[in-house]
């Protein structure tokens, strides 16, 4: 079922939904605003003719009474019948026309009180039986039964209404969604079509997306024409790289490969393509050193996010050993050390050489502190202060960087540990993620504070490792 089927089901689906749930109640108000309305007005009409006919009953004026019964019949027509028991109990007079039913006295019995209502359900429908006491202390009731003809009828209109109301929304529906899926499909057709293109080979093509710039739609379209153009470029100085060293030409490729991997999956089949190209242009030279340095250098750069991207979603088998935490950090240190010199940052360890060894996967630790230290490097642009220090915890060992920078903007402090959450613009977003994940498969906790202005610290917490484990 293509996408734009789709998007036309549930965008009709929904309308239905919402015009049913929205009739729905609509239809339970007026039923039962109808059923108030209709019994106020039964309760009214019982009152005043027991009230009018009060002074016939002890007279045994029958013919008085059923003269009044007859009067009100004929003015309200949602009556079927009325009827009047005497002081007794004993029906007075009535308007049933063919003939007293034998057990009507038990439909609706007051029993002492003044008044009472009750639902009959009947040949002729649903009944409302409102009776009224003529005498207090007697047992002469007044009873008047009103039917729900009216409300049938609205109701039967109501219907009549929804149909052409509910087929109009399927058709506006169906309209909507279908222009609606059109909006979406229709890029996204152009965007297969341009993957085809660059499956093909034919990079440095565009893809043209009718969309305001500033959308979701118009980004994308601009990451492919970019794409496209550096695969040109790429293809062109890769094209005349044979002639640097067969050494260099194989790690080109590689990169080329691992670059197919970290794009989307429709692009897979262009960059096997690309491959497949470039081997076939091996006969080309005249390419220069400085190209060739430029190329190798992007290369490397995307195969550093490959490869943290990588380490991100399937983190590789640990090897456990007992770590010095001490000495880790000394070489972690030595590492950075250009960074550090750089930068004017003057780095102070303080209590490591007490803190026990952990139990850990060295080289994923040194990659741990060796990411938070160079974010620390970085933190403070104009130079500053690093301390490192260490403490012991309820059989955990802590390790604590500190630096003086200007702190974490407290609205992006809850995605800090996101993937690919970056606010670097040379950054993949991936460090700290990568560096979360390996602590906590340690059995540890990474975790920060900071004050704006003040600067950060971020803490590592292990388990203190032991000889026997």
């Amino acid at each position: 079922m293509k996408l734009r089927t789709k998007i036309t089901i549930l965008t009709t689906a929904i309308a239905l939904s919402v015009v049913f749930f929205t009739l729905l109640p609509i239809r339970g108000v007026v039923i039962n605003a109808f059923r108030e309305e209709l019994e106020k007005k039964a309760i009214s009409i019982a009152g005043n003719l027991a009230d009018r006919i009060a002074n016939n009953i002890p007279l045994k004026d029958y013919y008085q009474t059923t003269k009044a019964f007859n009067e009100v019949l004929n003015k309200e027509k949602d009556l079927e019948y009325i009827y009047v028991t005497d002081e007794e109990g004993r029906i007075f007079a009535h308007t049933f026309s063919n003939g007293l039913p034998p057990d009507i006295l038990t439909w609706n019995p007051l029993s002492d009180k003044d008044l009472h209502v009750q639902l009959l359900d009947t040949e002729k429908g649903y009944i409302r039986d409102v009776g009224v006491s003529v005498f207090k202390g007697t047992k002469s009731e007044l009873h008047v039964g009103i039917r729900e003809d009216r409300l049938r009828d609205t109701l039967n209109e109501m219907r009549y209404l929804t149909f052409p109301i509910i087929i109009s929304v399927i058709i506006l529906g169906i309209i909507a969604s279908f222009i609606f899926s059109r909006f979406i499909t229709e890029p996204l057709n152009k965007f297969v079509e341009f993957t085809k293109v660059l499956g093909r080979g034919e990079f440095g093509r565009k893809v043209e997306v009718h969309s305001g710039a500033g959308d979701e739609v118009g980004y994308l379209a601009r990451n492919f024409n970019r794409l496209s153009m550096e695969l040109k470029m790429a293809k062109e100085k890769m094209e005349e790289a044979y002639t640097y060293t067969h050494l260099l030409q194989a790690e080109k490729l590689s990169s080329i490969g691992q670059i197919s991997a970290g794009l989307a999956h429709e692009l897979k089949n262009p960059m096997t393509t690309l491959k497949m190209l470039f081997q076939a242009f091996k006969e080309q030279p005249d390419m220069t050193k400085e190209d060739a340095e430029v190329i190798s250098s992007e290369i490397e750069k995307i195969d550093n996010i490959l490869t943290n991207f990588i380490g991100f979603v399937k983190q590789k088998s640990l090897n456990y050993s007992l770590v010095d935490l001490n000495s880790l950090i000394d070489r972690v240190l030595a590492l950075a050390t250009f960074d550090i010199e750089n930068s004017n940052i003057e780095v102070h360890k303080d209590m490591l050489e007490s803190i026990p060894p952990v139990k850990a996967d060295r080289a994923l630790l040194e990659q741990v502190f060796l990411n938070l230290i160079i974010n620390a490097v970085h933190a403070m642009p104009d130079g500053g202060e690093i301390r490192i220090s260490g403490k012991t915890d309820d059989g955990f060992s802590e390790v604590m960087i500190w630096d003086r920078g200007s702190g974490i903007p407290q609205d992006i402090r809850s995605k800090i540990f996101d993937p690919f959450f970056t606010t670097k613009t040379d950054g993949t977003g991936l460090g700290l993620s990568i560096a979360y994940n390996i602590v906590r498969s340690h059995g540890g906790k990474l975790f920060f504070n900071s004050v704006e202005g003040r600067g950060t610290v971020f803490t590592v917490r292990l388990p203190i490792g032991k000889e026997d484990e």
